[in-house]
């Protein structure tokens, strides 16, 4: 047997559990061994590797240098064998339970297209159900257990659920490129008096339609009224045909005709997220989250991404999302 073979998983519980509880006394009684069996497992190693893994005092057990090392390496090879379990776990759940994603209208096709690739690499022959649902249902929908998670644009009062961000789009304003406010680099608040449109119908999300009242009333900006939609191809129709600017996300593809402009003084952002309830059994979600937070570590307002040919609508995207989880599904 190597020498490297000697150190078992044991071994890095004990180092954790004395660095922890501060003693060797307390670890042996969180860990419920003799102190004597703790000890030896630390003596083993100490033995096999000719190092000193803690100095031990009055005060308690403290890692020497070399004992710090081996403690970091402890904690990420025991966090290492949960997730292996977990993704064993995950694989075989996922193989017989669907992952029902529910998705609203706000949320950019990107990010939906995002998750759903996200899911099925880590879950090739997983299963997939997207479903477009209003802002108003997601919160029942999540209690009832119809759906799995859900894609929401913030913000989202808490109740019994969890939400972790995906993703932020810093907010700019949509103009004809004929329009004299294109000639500057950033538009001075007062000028979108009368001029900036809210198209969004607030009954689809009605505490973001309230926030955003309440940040254009913060800079003075007194909206018009428009005809309701949340469909970016109309908002973008409905600049061209002069009636009204309108607020879009940053990278958002435009018409030919049309160009924007940052409001000056202004941060504002609309943030992507994923909710979702602990005490349900979808032992697919852990890993999920695990890799969204990978893919959206740097995916914020400055994130440069090419854009669609075209724009996707929500049934389209749904349509396509069914297919690929239906081919996935089948391999």
């Amino acid at each position: 047997m190597s020498e490297y073979d000697r150190l078992e998983f044991k071994h890095l519980e004990a180092i954790v559990a004395i660095a922890d509880a501060g003693t060797f006394t307390a670890a042996a009684a969180n860990m419920r061994l003799a102190q004597s069996a703790l000890s030896r497992r630390i003596g083993e190693i100490e033995d096999v590797f000719k190092i000193q893994i803690f100095e031990r005092d009055r005060t308690g057990a403290t890692p020497t240098p070399a004992g710090e090392t081996l403690l970091q390496f402890a904690r990420a090879t025991l966090q290492s064998r949960i997730e292996i379990v977990d993704v064993v776990q995950a694989i075989q759940h996922a193989s017989l339970q669907p992952f029902r994603l529910g998705f609203t209208p706000f949320i950019d096709p990107y990010v939906i297209e995002a998750v759903a690739e996200s899911y099925q690499v880590l879950f090739p022959h997983g299963s997939i159900q997207p479903e477009n649902v209003e802002m108003s249902d997601v919160v029942d929908r999540l209690k009832e257990s119809e759906l799995d998670a859900a894609l929401v644009t913030l913000p989202l009062i808490p109740d019994g659920h969890r939400i972790q961000k995906i993703m932020k789009k810093r907010l700019v304003v949509c103009i004809r490129k004929d329009d004299p406010l294109a000639e500057k680099e950033r538009l001075d608040p007062q000028s979108l008096n009368g001029r900036l449109a809210i198209f969004s119908d607030p009954r689809h999300h009605p505490i973001a339609h309230a926030r955003l009242l309440e940040m254009l009333k913060e800079k003075g900006i007194n909206p018009k009224v428009a005809k309701p939609t949340f469909n970016g191809e109309q908002v973008q129709y409905m600049v061209r045909r002069r009636l009204g600017v309108a607020l879009v996300r940053q990278d958002e593809p435009l018409h030919d005709d049309l160009t924007t402009r940052p409001i000056d003084g202004v941060d504002w952002t609309i943030d992507s997220a994923l909710v979702y309830r602990t005490d349900r059994d979808q032992l697919a979600l852990p890993l999920l989250l695990r890799d969204l937070a990978k893919r959206f570590s740097v995916k914020d307002e400055s994130t440069q991404r090419k854009p669609p040919h075209r724009a996707v609508s929500g049934k389209e995207l749904q349509q396509e999302l069914f297919s690929n989880a239906k081919s996935h599904s089948n391999d």
